[in-house]
Protein backbone atom coordinates (compact mmCIF):
# COMPACT_ATOMS: atom_id res chain seq x y z
CA UNK A 1 0.00 0.00 0.00
CA UNK A 2 1.46 3.37 -0.98
CA UNK A 3 1.93 6.24 1.43
CA UNK A 4 -0.72 8.26 -0.38
CA UNK A 5 -3.32 5.47 0.02
CA UNK A 6 -2.36 4.77 3.60
CA UNK A 7 -3.04 8.32 4.78
CA UNK A 8 -6.60 9.51 5.32
CA UNK A 9 -7.44 12.86 3.83
CA UNK A 10 -7.05 14.87 7.01
CA UNK A 11 -7.71 18.17 5.27
CA UNK A 12 -11.31 17.13 4.49
CA UNK A 13 -12.04 16.38 8.19
CA UNK A 14 -13.94 18.92 10.22
CA UNK A 15 -11.51 20.52 12.63
CA UNK A 16 -14.09 20.30 15.37
CA UNK A 17 -14.97 16.66 14.66
CA UNK A 18 -15.22 13.94 17.25
CA UNK A 19 -12.33 12.29 19.03
CA UNK A 20 -12.97 8.90 17.32
CA UNK A 21 -12.55 10.62 13.96
CA UNK A 22 -9.26 12.09 15.07
CA UNK A 23 -8.07 8.76 16.44
CA UNK A 24 -8.88 7.06 13.14
CA UNK A 25 -6.83 9.66 11.35
CA UNK A 26 -3.99 9.17 13.82
CA UNK A 27 -4.08 5.42 13.15
CA UNK A 28 -3.70 6.13 9.45
CA UNK A 29 -0.79 8.44 10.24
CA UNK A 30 0.85 5.76 12.37
CA UNK A 31 0.54 3.30 9.50
CA UNK A 32 2.10 5.81 7.17
CA UNK A 33 4.94 6.33 9.62
CA UNK A 34 5.57 2.58 9.84
CA UNK A 35 5.75 2.32 6.05
CA UNK A 36 8.18 5.21 5.89
CA UNK A 37 10.28 3.82 8.74
CA UNK A 38 10.47 0.45 7.01
CA UNK A 39 11.62 2.00 3.76
CA UNK A 40 14.29 4.01 5.55
CA UNK A 41 15.39 0.96 7.53
CA UNK A 42 15.86 -1.09 4.34
CA UNK A 43 18.07 1.60 2.86
CA UNK A 44 20.02 2.05 6.10
CA UNK A 45 20.63 -1.70 6.27
CA UNK A 46 21.58 -2.54 2.70
CA UNK A 47 23.17 0.55 1.16
CA UNK A 48 26.21 0.54 3.48
CA UNK A 49 26.72 -3.14 2.66
CA UNK A 50 26.49 -2.43 -1.06
CA UNK A 51 29.00 0.41 -0.72
CA UNK A 52 31.36 -1.78 1.29
CA UNK A 53 31.16 -4.67 -1.17
CA UNK A 54 31.75 -2.38 -4.14
CA UNK A 55 34.78 -0.98 -2.33
CA UNK A 56 36.10 -4.49 -1.72
CA UNK A 57 35.44 -5.37 -5.35
CA UNK A 58 37.41 -2.30 -6.41
CA UNK A 59 40.30 -3.27 -4.12
CA UNK A 60 40.31 -6.79 -5.56
CA UNK A 61 40.31 -5.40 -9.10
CA UNK A 62 43.18 -3.06 -8.19
CA UNK A 63 45.21 -5.98 -6.86
CA UNK A 64 44.56 -7.94 -10.06
CA UNK A 65 45.61 -4.85 -12.04
CA UNK A 66 48.91 -4.66 -10.13
CA UNK A 67 49.60 -8.38 -10.65
CA UNK A 68 48.85 -7.97 -14.34
CA UNK A 69 51.37 -5.12 -14.58
CA UNK A 70 53.99 -7.27 -12.85
CA UNK A 71 53.33 -10.16 -15.23
CA UNK A 72 53.62 -7.82 -18.21
CA UNK A 73 57.00 -6.52 -17.02
CA UNK A 74 58.26 -10.06 -16.36
CA UNK A 75 57.29 -11.19 -19.85
CA UNK A 76 59.01 -8.14 -21.36
CA UNK A 77 62.24 -8.87 -19.49
CA UNK A 78 62.18 -12.48 -20.73
CA UNK A 79 61.37 -11.43 -24.32
CA UNK A 80 64.50 -9.27 -24.48
CA UNK A 81 66.61 -12.42 -24.10
CA UNK A 82 64.84 -14.48 -26.77
CA UNK A 83 65.23 -14.94 -30.53
CA UNK A 84 63.40 -12.54 -32.89
CA UNK A 85 60.21 -14.49 -33.58
CA UNK A 86 59.73 -15.49 -29.95
CA UNK A 87 60.55 -11.96 -28.83
CA UNK A 88 57.92 -10.45 -31.10
CA UNK A 89 55.18 -12.81 -29.86
CA UNK A 90 56.05 -12.22 -26.21
CA UNK A 91 56.21 -8.46 -26.63
CA UNK A 92 52.73 -8.49 -28.20
CA UNK A 93 51.41 -10.45 -25.21
CA UNK A 94 53.08 -8.04 -22.78
CA UNK A 95 51.62 -4.98 -24.52
CA UNK A 96 48.12 -6.49 -24.50
CA UNK A 97 48.34 -7.36 -20.80
CA UNK A 98 49.45 -3.83 -20.00
CA UNK A 99 46.54 -2.35 -21.98
CA UNK A 100 44.07 -4.58 -20.10
CA UNK A 101 45.43 -3.32 -16.79
CA UNK A 102 44.87 0.25 -17.99
CA UNK A 103 41.22 -0.65 -18.55
CA UNK A 104 41.04 -2.21 -15.08
CA UNK A 105 42.53 0.93 -13.58
CA UNK A 106 39.78 3.03 -15.18
CA UNK A 107 37.17 0.66 -13.74
CA UNK A 108 38.71 0.91 -10.26
CA UNK A 109 38.65 4.72 -10.41
CA UNK A 110 35.00 4.70 -11.49
CA UNK A 111 33.94 2.34 -8.70
CA UNK A 112 35.79 4.18 -5.95
CA UNK A 113 35.00 7.68 -7.12
CA UNK A 114 31.40 7.34 -8.23
CA UNK A 115 29.66 4.05 -7.51
CA UNK A 116 30.72 3.62 -3.89
CA UNK A 117 30.01 7.28 -3.18
CA UNK A 118 26.58 6.96 -4.76
CA UNK A 119 25.50 4.52 -2.05
CA UNK A 120 27.43 6.21 0.77
CA UNK A 121 25.53 9.51 0.51
CA UNK A 122 22.36 7.74 1.65
CA UNK A 123 23.66 7.70 5.20
CA UNK A 124 22.98 11.44 5.34
CA UNK A 125 19.75 11.17 3.35
CA UNK A 126 18.33 8.54 5.74
CA UNK A 127 19.16 10.65 8.78
CA UNK A 128 17.33 13.60 7.23
CA UNK A 129 14.34 11.42 6.34
CA UNK A 130 14.10 10.10 9.91
CA UNK A 131 14.24 13.63 11.23
CA UNK A 132 11.37 14.61 8.92
CA UNK A 133 9.33 11.67 10.25
CA UNK A 134 10.01 12.70 13.85
CA UNK A 135 8.92 16.26 13.18
CA UNK A 136 5.71 15.11 11.52
CA UNK A 137 4.92 12.64 14.33
CA UNK A 138 5.55 15.32 16.93
CA UNK A 139 3.10 17.68 15.25
CA UNK A 140 0.47 14.94 15.00
CA UNK A 141 0.87 14.19 18.69
CA UNK A 142 0.48 17.88 19.46
CA UNK A 143 -2.72 17.95 17.42
CA UNK A 144 -4.22 15.09 19.45
CA UNK A 145 -3.34 16.76 22.74
CA UNK A 146 -4.80 20.08 21.65
CA UNK A 147 -8.03 18.33 20.62
CA UNK A 148 -8.27 16.62 24.00
CA UNK A 149 -7.78 20.01 25.68
CA UNK A 150 -10.54 21.45 23.53
CA UNK A 151 -12.98 18.67 24.49
CA UNK A 152 -12.22 19.12 28.19
CA UNK A 153 -12.78 22.86 27.87
CA UNK A 154 -16.12 22.28 26.12
CA UNK A 155 -17.29 19.79 28.78
CA UNK A 156 -16.02 21.40 31.97
CA UNK A 157 -15.88 25.11 31.29
CA UNK A 158 -18.49 27.71 30.52
CA UNK A 159 -15.85 30.31 29.75
CA UNK A 160 -16.33 31.03 26.07
CA UNK A 161 -12.96 32.77 25.87
CA UNK A 162 -11.17 29.69 27.15
CA UNK A 163 -13.10 27.49 24.76
CA UNK A 164 -12.31 29.80 21.84
CA UNK A 165 -8.64 29.81 22.80
CA UNK A 166 -8.57 26.00 22.97
CA UNK A 167 -10.34 25.76 19.65
CA UNK A 168 -7.85 28.18 18.06
CA UNK A 169 -4.92 26.17 19.41
CA UNK A 170 -6.41 22.99 18.05
CA UNK A 171 -7.01 24.54 14.64
CA UNK A 172 -3.44 25.78 14.56
CA UNK A 173 -2.04 22.39 15.62
CA UNK A 174 -4.26 20.59 13.14
CA UNK A 175 -3.17 22.86 10.31
CA UNK A 176 0.50 22.36 11.14
CA UNK A 177 0.01 18.61 11.34
CA UNK A 178 -1.77 18.52 7.99
CA UNK A 179 0.95 20.57 6.33
CA UNK A 180 3.60 18.41 7.92
CA UNK A 181 1.97 15.21 6.65
CA UNK A 182 1.63 16.65 3.17
CA UNK A 183 5.26 17.73 3.12
CA UNK A 184 6.37 14.38 4.53
CA UNK A 185 4.48 12.51 1.83
CA UNK A 186 6.10 14.66 -0.85
CA UNK A 187 9.54 14.23 0.70
CA UNK A 188 9.19 10.47 0.96
CA UNK A 189 7.89 10.21 -2.59
CA UNK A 190 10.98 12.09 -3.71
CA UNK A 191 13.17 9.93 -1.47
CA UNK A 192 11.77 6.73 -3.01
CA UNK A 193 11.99 8.06 -6.56
CA UNK A 194 15.57 9.26 -6.10
CA UNK A 195 16.53 5.98 -4.46
CA UNK A 196 15.22 3.95 -7.40
CA UNK A 197 16.94 6.22 -9.92
CA UNK A 198 20.23 6.00 -8.05
CA UNK A 199 20.12 2.21 -7.70
CA UNK A 200 19.41 1.84 -11.42
CA UNK A 201 22.14 4.27 -12.39
CA UNK A 202 24.83 3.01 -10.02
CA UNK A 203 24.40 -0.68 -10.77
CA UNK A 204 23.88 -0.15 -14.50
CA UNK A 205 27.15 1.81 -14.61
CA UNK A 206 28.83 -1.06 -12.79
CA UNK A 207 27.49 -3.55 -15.34
CA UNK A 208 28.48 -1.35 -18.30
CA UNK A 209 31.98 -0.96 -16.87
CA UNK A 210 32.35 -4.72 -16.52
CA UNK A 211 31.06 -5.23 -20.06
CA UNK A 212 33.55 -2.71 -21.42
CA UNK A 213 36.38 -4.36 -19.53
CA UNK A 214 35.41 -7.81 -20.81
CA UNK A 215 34.97 -6.59 -24.39
CA UNK A 216 38.32 -4.79 -24.37
CA UNK A 217 39.99 -7.77 -22.72
CA UNK A 218 38.58 -10.14 -25.33
CA UNK A 219 39.90 -7.91 -28.10
CA UNK A 220 43.37 -7.66 -26.57
CA UNK A 221 43.61 -11.32 -25.58
CA UNK A 222 42.68 -12.26 -29.15
CA UNK A 223 45.51 -10.10 -30.42
CA UNK A 224 47.88 -11.61 -27.87
CA UNK A 225 46.85 -15.15 -28.90
CA UNK A 226 47.46 -14.36 -32.56
CA UNK A 227 50.87 -12.96 -31.69
CA UNK A 228 51.82 -16.13 -29.86
CA UNK A 229 50.57 -18.29 -32.73
CA UNK A 230 52.77 -16.30 -35.12
CA UNK A 231 55.92 -17.42 -33.34
CA UNK A 232 57.92 -19.40 -35.93
CA UNK A 233 59.78 -22.37 -34.50
CA UNK A 234 61.64 -22.91 -37.78
CA UNK A 235 62.89 -19.34 -37.93
CA UNK A 236 64.01 -19.34 -34.32
CA UNK A 237 65.65 -22.77 -34.64
CA UNK A 238 67.49 -21.48 -37.70
CA UNK A 239 68.74 -18.55 -35.67
CA UNK A 240 69.72 -20.93 -32.90
CA UNK A 241 71.73 -23.17 -35.25
CA UNK A 242 73.48 -20.14 -36.74
CA UNK A 243 74.48 -19.08 -33.28
CA UNK A 244 75.94 -22.57 -32.69
CA UNK A 245 78.37 -22.26 -35.68
CA UNK A 246 81.89 -21.28 -34.60
CA UNK A 247 83.59 -18.58 -36.65
CA UNK A 248 87.35 -18.25 -36.03
CA UNK A 249 88.61 -14.72 -35.56
CA UNK A 250 90.35 -12.90 -38.45
CA UNK A 251 93.93 -11.66 -37.74
CA UNK A 252 94.33 -8.81 -40.18
CA UNK A 253 96.48 -9.67 -43.33
CA UNK A 254 98.43 -12.53 -41.75
CA UNK A 255 98.60 -15.65 -43.98
CA UNK A 256 96.33 -18.52 -43.24
CA UNK A 257 97.59 -22.01 -42.57
CA UNK A 258 96.97 -22.96 -46.19
CA UNK A 259 99.57 -20.38 -47.32
CA UNK A 260 102.25 -21.10 -44.73
CA UNK A 261 105.27 -23.46 -45.23
CA UNK A 262 107.65 -24.54 -47.91
CA UNK A 263 105.10 -26.51 -49.88
CA UNK A 264 102.47 -23.90 -50.37
CA UNK A 265 102.51 -23.79 -54.20
CA UNK A 266 102.52 -26.08 -57.21
CA UNK A 267 106.35 -26.02 -57.51
CA UNK A 268 106.99 -27.06 -53.98
CA UNK A 269 107.78 -30.72 -54.79
CA UNK A 270 110.13 -29.84 -57.69
CA UNK A 271 112.12 -27.48 -55.49
CA UNK A 272 112.49 -30.19 -52.90
CA UNK A 273 113.85 -32.69 -55.46
CA UNK A 274 116.34 -30.17 -56.83
CA UNK A 275 117.70 -29.45 -53.36
CA UNK A 276 118.10 -33.20 -52.70
CA UNK A 277 120.05 -33.65 -55.99
CA UNK A 278 122.37 -30.74 -55.17
CA UNK A 279 123.17 -32.17 -51.77
CA UNK A 280 123.95 -35.56 -53.38
CA UNK A 281 126.40 -34.01 -55.91
CA UNK A 282 128.24 -32.18 -53.17
CA UNK A 283 128.67 -35.42 -51.26
CA UNK A 284 130.12 -37.23 -54.31
CA UNK A 285 132.72 -34.49 -54.86
CA UNK A 286 134.05 -34.70 -51.42
CA UNK A 287 134.49 -38.40 -51.72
Amino acid sequence: MSIAMARLNREDRNLTGSLPDLKASVKATEHQTKVVDRKIFVVETHFPKLAAMLQRYAVGTAKLRDKGDELSKTITAYAEEESPSMKQGLMTLSECLSAIQDQRDAEVSRMEGKLVQGFSVYDTKCKQARNDVRVSSSLCTREVKSFESLEKAQMKSTDRTRIARAQAEFQKASGEANRSLRVLREQMNEFESQKMRDVKQILSEFVVGEMELLARSMELYTRAYQGLMNISEDDDLGEFNKSMTFKPPQWGSAPTLSNVGRYNNANGLDNMLEEVEDESDDLNRTM
